[in-house]
């Protein structure tokens, strides 16, 4: 029952994400804004969640970890509503922020639970169903979006929090025990001012850079900046403060910090693959949006098939051999995916998603094991706070690296296909119909065809260097020190 509760939060926070995504176009309408404005409904919710996740593992050893997520429950749910009953874009801008703050605290603390209630020989099953509703979470959240907004209005959206919020509440009311860390030091607010300040202009930087044309713009400049002051700042004071506001023993540990760089990575491989292969199919091949969802379904059944399976090999194989084991799946789905081309059927993709889902299942779960494994109690809260951080930011990194370079390749496909297009190639010469590039209205329809074979080509590019930063992450595995599984 504590892990069903400590899956209810997270699942909440993702959920939220993916359904609020797929409303913005309906919400633009209703609320007259314009496209620039509305997309910081997602940006302030998620730059209040970079800046106050930091601050959640050292609240909870002076609130009580119990008390502290069920306020951010209760935050969350309520100002959920709020944001679906505004009347403004300024009121909703507002409310998601208030949101985000408390969200902050949901996947570290509920982490951090599950961690100290289970033990050590224990953590790979109980990581791995922790895991299964978190990612899960952005293949469900599409296909609800899309059906609450079509089916209902866009508000729909923001209640189905209230619902959610309330069962984890009561769960975590009746079966989570109460844990307070006693706190031997204060609270370190330089080391937080920095910290805050690097991971919100970071935030900021990678969520708007694409469309504000990046260093082109003074407003990606100043973040920049901020987030280079921050982060030189952050580093000062963890080096030379006598009141660190991250203990030196978690930046210390070797096995907790190249699991957060892992995660890191894993977190912009996941999200890309979220944030590219629905687009692929429904503007490349005419998939509708509840036909993407559902051959995208099957990766959620292969994660909790294979996550079965690595909750058993976990306390009996390396963990190391299991996460070099994920990532070489992982690769050889991105792989797969990278050589659709011509002719796919929904066999095709179906079979890619299986085989991507039995490779995050096999990384995910040892990873988040073997980080924690050498890192000591008294410092779980404040590690799973750093953790989900990490992870946070390379999604945004992911999303923001993997669609820039979709942009640039997709005209750079296009320059390259255009000069093909002449009465001197042979294979044009004789062009039946409406495809005559002789007149206007072929030469119409050519382009728009070699637009789409340009986006095809540079979707191609997109999931082979997925594939590339996948395998790249492999040797790193090995760097990490063997996880003790004896009982703790």
């Amino acid at each position: 029952m504590i892990t069903i509760a400590c899956i209810l939060g997270p699942l909440m926070q993702e959920i939220d994400a993916s359904v609020v995504g797929i409303a913005l176009p309906h919400v633009q309408a209703a609320l007259s804004a314009g496209p620039d404005q509305v997309t910081w409904v997602l940006t302030s919710f998620l730059i209040s969640v970079a800046v106050a996740m930091p601050a959640t593992g050292v609240l909870a050893t002076v609130l009580g970890r119990k008390r502290l997520l069920l306020l951010a429950y209760t935050g969350f749910a309520l100002f959920s509503i709020l944001s679906g009953l505004s009347g403004s874009l300024t009121e909703m801008i507002s409310f998601r922020f208030i949101q985000g703050i408390f969200g902050a605290a949901l996947m570290p603390l509920s982490l951090a639970t599950l961690l100290d209630s289970h033990p050590r020989e224990d953590h790979g099953m109980a990581l791995g169903l922790w895991g299964v509703g978190i990612m899960t979470a952005p293949i469900i959240g599409p296909t609800l979006g899309s059906y609450i907004t079509e089916s209902f209005s866009w508000r729909g959206v923001f209640f189905f929090n209230l619902p959610l919020g309330i069962m984890a509440f009561a769960m975590t009311s009746l079966f989570v025990p109460e844990v307070k860390g006693a706190r031997s030091r204060p609270f370190g607010f330089a080391g937080f001012f920095f910290v805050a300040l690097c991971a919100g202009s970071l935030q900021f930087l990678l969520d708007r850079g694409e469309g504000l044309d990046w260093f082109n713009s003074t407003q990606i400049v100043i973040a920049a900046s901020l987030a280079g002051i921050g982060f030189y700042g952050f580093v000062l004071n963890s080096m030379l403060a006598s009141n660190p506001f991250i203990d030196r023993h978690v930046l210390g540990d070797r096995n907790f910090m190249l699991g957060s760089c892992l995660k890191a990575l894993f977190s912009v491989v996941l999200i890309s693959i979220i944030a590219l292969l629905p687009p692929f199919l429904q503007n490349i091949w005419g998939y509708p949006i509840v036909t993407t969802g559902l051959v995208m379904a099957p990766r959620g059944a292969a994660i909790m098939l294979s996550v079965v399976l690595v909750g058993w090999l976990h306390k009996r194989v390396d963990a190391r051999f299991l996460m070099a084991f994920g990532l070489l799946v992982i690769a050889l789905s991105t792989w797969m995916l990278s050589r659709f081309a011509v002719n796919i059927t929904a066999a095709h993709v179906i079979t890619a998603n299986l085989v991507q889902g039995v490779g995050l299942g096999f990384f995910f779960v040892p990873l988040t094991a073997a980080a924690f494994s050498t890192l000591a109690i008294q410092y779980r809260d404040v590690g799973t706070a750093f953790y989900g951080l990490i992870g946070n930011l390379g999604k945004s990194a992911g999303v923001a690296v993997l669609v820039g370079v979709l942009t640039h390749q997709t005209q750079a496909q296009h320059a390259y296909l255009v000069p093909h297009v002449s009465p001197f190639n042979e294979s044009l010469r004789h062009t039946p119909g409406l495809w005559d590039i002789a007149t206007p209205q072929g030469l119409a329809l050519v382009d728009v065809e070699l637009g789409r074979q340009a986006a095809l080509l540079a979707y191609s590019n997109d999931f082979l260097l997925l594939t590339f930063i996948v395998l790249a992450c492999v040797p790193m595995v090995f760097l990490m020190r063997r996880p003790d599984l004896s009982p703790a």
